[in-house]
C-alpha cells in the first residue's frame, strides 16, 4: 500500500458492516494478540473538552519523563494526528505497515470493522510497539459502546463537561447522555468528573457507587482566574494549592479543564504515578492543541475554534467577549445539519457584524443557503450575511478584508480542518 491507499482503505470502512457493541473491536484485537492488555491507560469521555483535557495530561506526563501515547478524534488536517507518541504523529510508514497487517486480519472477520474500530486497534498496536509508559485514550462517541471501551483496567476514568450532542445515538435527555458517558467506568477504578451538571452528576455518582469506584470532581469555587492573557500571552490561574499556574491554551473555559486535570493528577499520584509539581507546571505552560481559539493568521487576525454544539459555542463566545470587549467581529460559520443550529446561532450572532456562511465537504453539512434562512429568521440588526458555497470562496473574501478585522472560524472541526489545509 501507499499512504493514500492506506487512508482510502481506512475511510472505506466507514460505511461497511456497521454493528453496535464492542464485539468487532474485541474480535480484531483477539486476532492481533490483544495489544491493549499490555498498556496502562487513562480513559476520557465527555461532550466538550475531551481533546484539551487529553492534551494537558499528555503534556504533563511527558514533562514527568514518561513515554506517552495519545489517541484522539477527529483529526483536523491529517489522519496521523489521531495517534501520537511523545507528541509526534504516527509516521506515514508505520501507518501504512500496520494498516496492511490489520487489513489482512480484517478479511478473516465475518463482519468487517468500522473505520473507528480499525483505527482504535491500529493505535493500540502502535502504542505497544513503541513501548509507551502511559496511553491517554479519548472516546469517539459516547462511552459504553465506543471502541476504546475495550480497556478492562484503566488507571483512571475521566468524564469531561456534558452537553447535548449526538442525541440521535446517545439519547435526548441528560440522564441518557450521562449514562452513555459513564459506560467507561470500571469496577474499582477512580473517576474524575467535570461536574457543573446536576443530572449528569447523579448518574455518574450512582455508577461509581455501584461499581465501587472512587468519585471526585473539581470545586470551581476554588478556581481563581488571575488573567486570561492576550492571544499572544498565556493565562494565569490558581486552583486550591496550585498557585500561579500558567496555561498555554487560550479561552477562559480552558481554566476549568485545567482544574479537572489537576484533580486527575491528584488521583494518579494516589496510585503511585510520579507527577512532580515541576512537571505539572511545565506541562500546562507548554501544552498545545489545535482548533481551540487557534491563531491561523495575524493580519487580519484569523482565529479557529471547533465549537460544534451549544455548550461549546457558549464557552467560546464567553472567551471572545473577554478578549474583545465591546467589539463586533466577523465569523465564518459552517456546521453539520444534525446540530442544534437554532440554539448555536443566537449565541454568537450578537457579536457579529458579518458572517460568511459556508459548508465543510461532508454529507451531513448544512447547506449555506439553509443557514441563511435560519439567520434571517433571527432578525439580527446590522449583521451582514454572505453565502459562500465553497471554502475557497470564503478565503477569497477574507483576502480583501481590512487588516484591522477580527475573524473567527466556528461551528465545526471539519470546517476548521478544511480551511487550515487550504492555508498550509
Amino acid at each position: 500500500m501507499t499512504y493514500k491507499e492506506a487512508l482510502d482503505y481506512i475511510h472505506s470502512l466507514y460505511w461497511r458492516g456497521k454493528k453496535s457493541g464492542l464485539l468487532k473491536t474485541k474480535e480484531l484485537l483477539e486476532l492481533c494478540g490483544h495489544p491493549e492488555r499490555e498498556l496502562k491507560c487513562i480513559h476520557i469521555a465527555g461532550t466538550n473538552g475531551k481533546g484539551s483535557t487529553a492534551a494537558m495530561l499528555d503534556s504533563i506526563c511527558r514533562c514527568a519523563g514518561m513515554k506517552t501515547g495519545l489517541y484522539t478524534s477527529p483529526y483536523i488536517v491529517r489522519y496521523n494526528e489521531r495517534i501520537q507518541v511523545e507528541g509526534k504523529q504516527i509516521p506515514d510508514e508505520a501507518l501504512v505497515r500496520l494498516t496492511e497487517y490489520l487489513a489482512g486480519l480484517a478479511e478473516q472477520m465475518e463482519v468487517p470493522p468500522s473505520e473507528f474500530e480499525f483505527g482504535t486497534v491500529l493505535a493500540f498496536l502502535y502504542f505497544k510497539e513503541q513501548n509507551c509508559d502511559l496511553v491517554i485514550l479519548e472516546t469517539g462517541l459516547g462511552g459504553t459502546f465506543d471502541s476504546t471501551n475495550v480497556i478492562e483496567h484503566p488507571l483512571l476514568c475521566m468524564i469531561t463537561a456534558l452537553g447535548f450532542d449526538h442525541t440521535a445515538q446517545l439519547g435526548n435527555t441528560m440522564t441518557e447522555i450521562a449514562q452513555a458517558k459513564a459506560g467507561i467506568i470500571k469496577s474499582g477504578v477512580p473517576v474524575v468528573f467535570y461536574g457543573n451538571n446536576k443530572e449528569g452528576e447523579a448518574v455518574v455518582r450512582q455508577c461509581c457507587e455501584t461499581l465501587g469506584a472512587t468519585f471526585s470532581m473539581p470545586d470551581f469555587s476554588e478556581l481563581v482566574c488571575e488573567s486570561v492573557g492576550s492571544l499572544k500571552e498565556c493565562q494565569r490561574f490558581s486552583y486550591k494549592q496550585w498557585k500561579g499556574m500558567i496555561l498555554a491554551l487560550r479561552g477562559l473555559y480552558q481554566q476549568k479543564n485545567a482544574a479537572l486535570v489537576l484533580e486527575a493528577v491528584k488521583q494518579l499520584r494516589l496510585q503511585g504515578v510520579a507527577l512532580p509539581e515541576s512537571a505539572v507546571r511545565k506541562g500546562l505552560c507548554q501544552v498545545q492543541w489545535q482548533a481551540r481559539l487557534e491563531v491561523l493568521r495575524e493580519k487580519p487576525l484569523l482565529l479557529a475554534d471547533g465549537s460544534h454544539n451549544p455548550q461549546g459555542m457558549a464557552a467560546t463566545v464567553e472567551s471572545l467577549r473577554q478578549y474583545f470587549p465591546e467589539k463586533r467581529l466577523q465569523f465564518v460559520f459552517g456546521a453539520m445539519s444534525d446540530k442544534e443550529l437554532d440554539v448555536m446561532l443566537p449565541l454568537f450572532l450578537p457579536l457579529a457584524k458579518k458572517v460568511y456562511l459556508t459548508a465543510p465537504s461532508m454529507p451531513r453539512a448544512e447547506a449555506p443557503e439553509q443557514l441563511l434562512l435560519l439567520c434571517e429568521k433571527l432578525c439580527v440588526p446590522g449583521t451582514e450575511f454572505v453565502v459562500c458555497p465553497k471554502i475557497t470562496d470564503v478565503l477569497s473574501f477574507l483576502e480583501k478584508e481590512s487588516e484591522e478585522e477580527i475573524i473567527v472560524i466556528i461551528g465545526s472541526l471539519y470546517l476548521v480542518g478544511e480551511i487550515k489545509q487550504v492555508l498550509m
